[in-house]
């Protein structure tokens, strides 16, 4: 190979929570990315527990673009669930190391409601709306049937559209998607034999695959990284942690 070749593989890596801020970033990157003649392929890394469903779908966009655009897109899955695996949904070919984990394919809302707890200590609130329902999303009181019942019909698109990404994405059929959209999560064994991801293997195994895919030398990798203001990152991580720390204490 000329060692004059510029082409080159760039690898991304997603970790943490999935908001609007840190996708917003990505897609800026991603788009970057389009115009950039020397990169021919880029490995994705994922290292999400989920987040924002709307946002989710956005950076799965941005990725299906690049692809678009003639970018061979990899993805290596650490902890990819919930939105994490939607983004996934976008990749090319997915690998993963033994013990990732995988899924948590669903849709889940959770509101606390803390209007016992006030009472107990005294705290008053008033509510102005306009509009029925205005409210409903508000700590202080529970849903009323017709809330829940709307709630369930919103969270059924969500959940309906989530199951098209991963069927079409992973050519498995609607009915067997379905199945498999449980929230469960799985291991990567388990994933592989599901058809969720494609290889069990490691970082290495995977980079090379995609590298020889692309006839690009090994050793021309580039890593891009997204950099937040120092303030930014102490707020992002001690946001992200706590978050992580109440997903994980849930799983196990």
């Amino acid at each position: 190979m000329s060692i004059f070749n510029r082409r080159r593989v760039a690898v991304i890596r997603y970790a943490g929570t999935i908001t609007a801020q840190n996708v917003s970033s990505y897609i800026k990157l991603l788009k970057k990315l389009e115009k950039m003649k020397s990169i021919k392929g880029v490995m994705f890394v994922i290292d999400s527990p989920g987040g924002s469903a709307v946002h989710s779908e956005l950076l799965y966009y941005a990725v299906k673009r690049l692809r678009k655009k003639g970018k061979k897109v990899f993805g290596y899955l650490e902890v990819s669930a919930s939105g994490g695996y939607m983004i996934a949904c976008a990749l090319e070919r997915l690998y993963a190391p033994p013990m990732a984990i995988i899924g948590s394919i669903g849709v889940i809302s959770i509101k606390p409601v803390l209007k016992g707890v006030m009472e107990k200590l005294g705290i008053d609130y008033e509510v102005v709306k306009k509009g029925k329902h205005k409210d409903m999303w508000l700590f202080t009181r529970n849903y009323s049937d017709e809330e829940r019942t709307s709630i369930n019909e919103l969270q059924d698109e969500i959940y309906y559209r989530f199951v098209e990404i991963v069927s079409e994405a992973r050519g498995i059929n609607l009915q067997d998607t379905l199945s498999l959209a449980t929230g469960e999560l799985f291991s990567s064994k388990s994933a592989a034999a599901k058809k969720l991801i494609d290889e069990v293997s490691d970082f290495d195994k995977a980079l090379e695959d995609l590298c020889e895919s692309l006839n690009v030398n090994p050793n021309k990798v580039i890593n891009l990284n997204i950099k937040k203001p120092l303030f930014q990152r102490i707020i992002s991580i001690s946001i992200q942690n706590a978050v992580e720390d109440i997903y994980y204490r849930l799983m196990y």
